[in-house]
């Protein structure tokens, strides 16, 4: 009779140490339990002792009321369906009955109407060419009236002849009085030829046979009678000579129908035709008109399965609970053979009839429901009592296990100082006081392990602080070098920035960071061959300057070091050191540009001191030579040739001087389109020579500024003289070349820089200038254009046709675009060259309109 439970109780780490978990098994005997009944335990596990134990008091008190109560549901669901379908199947009996003998009696009042002598005789002469008279109609008047008075059902007696006329009609004159009185309709008000329905409702119908059809008739106030129509043919030699008629008030009919029943309130009672067409319905009766006129869209087909409706017109007998929401009695109100099984020679009437009567089953589940209800009830009362006495009597077994659990969760938080206080003189105060131990221990660890937790705070807060400064003092330097460092991660995306990242791309840290370089970098040369990429690849350090030309600031010299940092042998980052070298790269280029112009200047100097003393003594000789009268015609010609040589190689030591030594320029205010005008009328003949077509636009208002005219005439003449020579001379296959000339006002879109004459300057008294000419971005200026469809000028050769001596031409100096260059550069412009090898050259003077002298 000893059963046993086991209970554990496990106390979560606190801190999470592993060590501090602790688990306790206490076994509590319980003598009222045997082993052998079914363990909750693995049923249930995550309910508690309390509930399991309410879940058996609650399963033992309601069990075997479930039980009982779903037989007792079931058993009269059971019987109540039975006793449904025995109650419609004895009133499906009794109405088939009563509304069969009905039919036959008005189908035997019928014939003997057609049977009676007046009728008869009508029938015979209609069926010969004879014609019956006045009084044979009125003789058959007063039998069908006689035979009304004693009938009482009858709304009307009619007879149709062949052609569709009335021929006679019997009525009730009141058929609101319940003491019905009939009259005789004279001739003036019967129907003539409108009575082709009857036709109809005869044309399947045999001789000796009735039909019938639900009707309303319109009485002469305008009332809307409710009748059910009958209708035999009359038969002569002739085939049919007309149709007897009669209809019966719809009120007698319906009081046979529903007459007493066992389902009062719910049942619904019909009557159809074979093809399922309604001849009365319960529901529908108030609509008695309807019933024939929408016969194709108001039947049994469309308001029951086809299941239902082939069972109900199958000429059986039977009863239908499943396939609908109804119970079902039905059967044929006309057998279809006698008591032998042979089927009747003649029916009385010509189409089937049939009999069906149907209750919701929710009318007959109804009892079921309330049984149902009333057990939920009792079921609930139980389940109450049970689940009260439960908690009564497990509250003295569960209050100090909950006790026990509570200090289990408060230690679990943290407050390692609290005890169980738990009397009970069993074996649950044992586990009290040995938990109790437990939380001691745990608060003497907490006390140990809070000191180190302390100790190590002190460490990492001064380690942190340490490495704190180290970072600062380290940012600050990266912050005020001029170079700007950046730290990529193996995927090449960008970690850290320096301050001076900013000065030199314009973006921020915020701006880059985790993105890519190359979508940093894309606007310029870097990502053509990313020099990150190749330090990693090469495992070394890569570096390159990278000429750059932006609108903003113009040309640059960035300097780009990628120095690859590895760990553990692996790259795993990369560091950018990116340098502004623009002002080194310039001071060279100033370098190596004074370097040369001094050397040309000295180089000029000595060839013009040394050629022109030569040069003088040679032409004074050739000069007396010519003048002798001892020498022939042809050798004065050869001393004249000789002449001419001379004169040109002074014009070359001229230059030579002119390089060498500039004359002080003469500022004065002058207009530039003049001076534009008579260069061109200078070169007028070199330009007819080569027949080139000369373009001028000029700007509309004179271009004043201060310049010197003569320089400034002398230069765009070397321009115009290099732009006709670079034209050939038209031919068959080539065409006339073309030289474009325009002045205009403007201002610069971007920032010129150009490297200067320096010594010139200092020797033309225009003070101490930089060597590099700047103007910037917006300034006003008047800007001379001359362009030519001349052969171009190579790529390579475009930075070094302003040095002196540099001439591709076979009979050049090399020295008329520096002289353009260094008057340019002494009014503070800028000369810019433009060139197509094989499509022309465009050079661009551009001269500030304000500038000091």
């Amino acid at each position: 009779m000893c059963g046993r439970f086991t209970l554990l109780i496990l106390t979560p780490a606190a801190n999470n140490d592993p060590s501090l978990f602790h688990q306790i098994e206490y076994i509590v005997r319980c003598h009222y339990l045997k082993p052998s009944m079914i363990n909750l335990n693995k049923i249930f596990p995550w309910l508690s002792i309390r509930n399991k134990l309410l879940i058996a008091f609650a399963a033992l008190s309601i069990l075997p009321l479930l039980f009982v109560g779903v037989y007792s549901i079931f058993s009269n669901v059971r019987m109540m369906k039975k006793v449904a379908l025995e109650k419609l199947t004895v009133d499906v009996q009794t109405i088939r009955e009563k509304t069969a003998n009905l039919l036959e009696n008005i189908s035997s009042d019928l014939r003997v109407l057609k049977n009676s002598s007046p009728l008869e005789a009508w029938i015979l002469k209609e069926g010969t060419t004879a014609r019956s008279t006045q009084s044979e109609l009125q003789q058959m008047n007063k039998e069908v009236l006689a035979f009304a008075k004693t009938k009482g059902i009858y709304y009307q007696f009619r007879l149709i002849g062949r052609n569709g006329d009335e021929l006679l009609r019997v009525e009730c004159i009141n058929p609101n009085d319940s003491a019905k009185a009939y009259r005789i309709v004279p001739q003036p008000e019967l129907r003539q030829g409108r009575e082709s329905y009857y036709f109809l409702m005869i044309q399947s119908v045999g001789h000796n046979q009735v039909t019938l059809a639900p009707a309303e008739l319109l009485y002469k106030t305008g009332e809307r009678i409710p009748v059910m129509s009958f209708a035999m043919p009359l038969a002569g030699e002739r085939g049919i000579v007309g149709i007897l008629i009669a209809n019966v008030f719809e009120k007698e009919f319906i009081r046979v129908i529903e007459s007493k029943k066992q389902f009062e309130p719910s049942r619904k009672i019909i009557l159809t035709t074979g093809d399922g067409h309604y001849l009365y319905h319960s529901e529908k009766k108030k609509d008695w008109n309807r019933l024939l006129a929408s016969r194709e869209e108001d039947n049994l087909q469309r308001d029951y399965s086809p299941f239902v409706a082939a069972s109900t017109l199958s000429g059986s007998e039977g009863t239908i609970t499943e396939g609908a929401d109804e119970v079902i009695s039905y059967a044929p109100l006309f057998p279809q053979s006698d008591l032998s099984g042979k089927p009747e020679a003649t029916p009385a009437f010509s189409v089937p009839v049939f009999v069906i009567e149907s209750v919701p089953e929710s009318a007959i589940m109804g009892p079921v429901r309330s049984s149902a209800l009333t057990f939920i009830g009792f079921l609930v009362l139980f389940l109450g009592s049970a689940i009260g006495l439960g908690l009564v009597a497990t509250r003295q077994f569960t209050r100090p296990i909950a006790q026990v659990q509570r200090g289990a969760e408060i230690i679990a938080k943290g407050s390692y100082g609290h005890r169980l206080h738990v009397e009970t003189h069993d074996e649950i105060e044992k586990l009290a006081d040995q938990f109790n131990v437990m939380a001691s221990s745990l608060e003497a660890h907490e006390k140990e392990i809070q000191q180190h937790r302390n100790r190590l705070e002190e460490m990492v807060e001064r380690r942190t602080r340490e490495l704190l400064e180290e970072k600062t003092k380290l940012q600050a330097l990266l912050d005020n070098v001029p170079s700007a460092f950046v730290l990529l991660d193996k995927d090449f995306r960008i970690q850290t920035v320096s301050a001076a990242f900013a000065s030199l791309t314009g973006y921020a840290l915020s701006d880059v960071k985790d993105k890519d370089c190359g979508m940093i970098f894309q606007d310029g040369d870097v990502c053509k061959e990313c020099l990150c990429r190749k330090a990693v690849q090469e495992g070394m350090i890569e570096s390159r300057v990278e000429h750059m030309v932006d609108r903003a600031r113009g040309e640059r010299f960035i300097e780009r070091i990628a120095i690859p940092m590895k760990e553990n042998g692996k790259v795993g980052s990369v560091l950018q050191i990116i340098t502004d070298v623009t002002k080194r790269k310039r001071l060279e280029q100033e370098l190596v540009h004074t370097e040369k112009l001094t050397a040309a200047g000295e180089m000029s100097s000595i060839i013009a001191h040394e050629f022109r003393n030569s040069l003088t003594s040679i032409k004074m000789i050739l000069q007396l030579l010519a003048e002798s009268s001892r020498i022939s015609r042809p050798e004065k010609k050869s001393l004249g040739v000789a002449l001419d040589s001379m004169r040109h190689m002074e014009g070359i030591v001229i230059e030579l001087l002119d390089f060498a030594r500039p004359k002080q320029m003469q500022m004065t205010e002058g207009n530039l389109n003049e001076i534009v005008r008579e260069s061109l009328e200078f070169v007028t003949p070199h330009l007819k020579e080569k027949r080139v077509e000369v373009t001028v636009k000029l700007e509309p208002r004179a271009v004043i500024l201060k310049l010197d005219a003569s320089r400034m005439k002398e230069a765009t003449i070397n321009i115009l003289l290099n732009a006709i020579q670079a034209i050939d001379t038209p031919s068959l296959f080539k065409k006339r070349g073309r030289i474009s000339v325009a002045t205009k006002m403007t201002y610069l879109q971007e920032t010129l820089r150009e490297l200067a004459f320096t010594k010139e300057f200092e020797q033309e008294g225009l003070g101490n200038r930089e060597p590099e000419i700047i103007i910037k971005k917006g300034t006003a200026c008047a800007l001379v254009e001359i362009g030519d469809t001349g052969c171009g000028i190579e790529k390579d050769q475009e930075q070094r046709i302003f040095d002196p001596f540099y001439t591709t031409k076979t009979n050049g100096t090399g020295l008329g675009l520096p002289l353009v260059k260094r008057t340019v550069n002494a009014h503070r412009g800028a000369v810019k060259v433009e060139s197509v090898k094989g499509k022309g050259t465009t050079f661009r003077i551009y001269l500030p309109l304000h500038h000091d002298t």
